[in-house]
């Protein structure tokens, strides 16, 4: 219990500081295409595995 406690601490920090630099450089665009392009990936290499029936 303790451990889940404090790893959704550290996980809030952390997300909180990655928002901090993002912003602070002015790259929530770059960020958000960068997800869009990782997104789009992951559903290409699902497609890819499904369709090949691994």
């Amino acid at each position: 219990m303790l451990q889940a406690v404090l790893s959704a601490i550290v996980d809030i920090l952390l997300s909180a500081a990655w928002s901090a630099v993002v912003r602070f450089f002015g790259l929530e665009n770059v960020v958000e295409i960068v997800t869009a392009i990782f997104g789009f990936g992951c559903i290409v290499i699902g497609t890819a595995v499904l369709s090949l029936g691994h």
